[in-house]
């Protein structure tokens, strides 16, 4: 087998060039994921915002009373 020293030069070229834009694409795609990614996603919300859902809201069912099908059809439901 004969292998030819100029196109494995240039095979390794294209392994090296494909390797440093696969590493540019991912860092560009990971600063724009940090860009759009809300600084603390789970601070209270400010003003007229309303929280919907309570898992233990006065005068509703308590949590642990619940029945477990019941709580499981509900995150099925909603995703709660």
């Amino acid at each position: 087998m004969i292998v030819s020293l100029r196109r494995l030069v240039e095979w390794i070229k294209f392994l090296i060039l494909f390797v440093l834009f696969t590493i540019l694409v991912y860092q560009v795609l990971a600063l724009f994921s940090d860009w759009l990614q809300p600084r603390y996603p789970y601070r209270e919300p400010a003003g007229r915002a309303v929280k919907v859902f309570a898992p233990a809201s006065p005068g509703g069912p308590d949590p642990a009373s619940v029945d477990i099908g019941e709580r499981l059809l509900l995150y099925f439901r909603i995703g709660e």
